[in-house]
């Protein structure tokens, strides 16, 4: 007759136990993450980076060949604002142009033809046209305005 062993019962049924109980526990985690996956959108779309194009004349002007070129070439053009970002690419201007108005000009854009606009600091911004670098400062103070603020400060 067939004889049944009965004293590694209790050992084999715990071990087939817990490792259904594993089997089951990875299934039901892996489920979660499948679940959690298909609830992400497809991409996710990032915001397009600007970068300057290097132009001939901003490579010859990093060379020291460029001439330099005069705010007076920018006639109709007056600065008045600036702000300048920790990246220089976000830093902008507020040019009055003659005809035009005030315009906010970014870092690499062009604010009047063949113009464009190279670097804005706290009190300046530089530009490049037809091969040469130029600075465009803030207008000068009328000179009554500096009298008055000497007579205040008495």
């Amino acid at each position: 007759m067939f004889q049944f062993d009965t004293s590694n019962l209790l050992p084999r049924t715990i071990t087939i136990l817990v490792t259904l109980c594993g089997v089951a526990a990875l299934s039901w985690q892996a489920r979660q993450l499948y679940l959690q996956m298909s609830q992400l959108p497809a991409s996710a779309s990032a915001a397009p980076v600007r970068m300057p194009s290097l132009s001939p004349q901003m490579l010859q002007r990093l060379f020291g060949s460029a001439p330099v070129a005069s705010a007076a070439d920018l006639q109709g053009a007056q600065l008045q604002g600036c702000i300048v970002a920790a990246d220089p690419l976000q830093s902008q201007a507020l040019i009055h142009i003659e005809g035009q108005g005030a315009v906010n000009v970014y870092t690499g854009e062009e604010f009047l033809p063949g113009v464009v606009l190279q670097q804005v600091a706290h009190d300046h911004v530089l530009f490049s046209r037809n091969g040469g670098s130029g600075r465009l400062d803030f207008p000068s103070a009328p000179s009554g305005t500096g009298e008055l603020a000497a007579g205040v400060a008495e």
